[in-house]
């Protein structure tokens, strides 16, 4: 499904690394573990941050990768799948759920954060190329659950996390 806005522009972590790499649990999902991160932006912070609980993360991004950077990543395997404030900046809910889908294809456990923007519920356009769905977390977990079935997912504050079931 192609995405309306690439929210190319919203690549913002340049200094410091996304807040799911500094969260508790997923911190302790993501320790010692191989990590892919989708729609991880142009910046490294997160690869740097999760380096110090000996996590490696590659970071896929259709948007701010080259296609040869983006297909040695996707030719890996790995343990942990990271979708950090992706979801929020797609208008589409079919382009959403291939996100979610293209994770579960990578990993057998999912982290998942969304910026919640004004919390209002209302998406709307902000800049030339990037959109804003202004969603609560919770209001995200039917459409996850809907895209991973035989998967649990789960919400723990501001973040979701999905295993596939054994």
């Amino acid at each position: 499904m192609k995405q309306r806005f690439t929210s190319k522009q919203t690549s913002i972590n340049s200094t410091k690394a996304p807040a799911v790499y500094s969260i508790k649990r997923a911190v302790n999902v993501m320790t010692g573990k191989t990590v892919v991160d989708i729609g991880g932006g142009r910046f490294d912070t997160a690869a740097e941050a999760a380096r110090v609980y000996g996590a490696a993360v590659s970071i896929y991004d259709p948007f701010n990768r080259t296609p040869e950077h983006n297909a040695a990543v996707l030719a890996g395997s790995y343990d942990v799948a990271v979708i950090s404030n992706v979801l929020n900046v797609i208008d589409s809910e079919a382009a959403r759920g291939d996100v979610v889908r293209l994770a579960a294809t990578k990993a057998t456990a999912l982290l998942i954060t969304a910026y919640e923007g004004d919390g209002s519920g209302t998406g709307r356009q902000t800049a030339a190329d990037s959109w804003q769905e202004n969603r609560r977390t919770a209001d995200y977990m039917d459409e996850i659950a809907a895209a991973l079935p035989g998967w649990n997912v789960a919400r723990f504050g501001r973040l979701i996390q999905a295993t596939q079931k054994r």
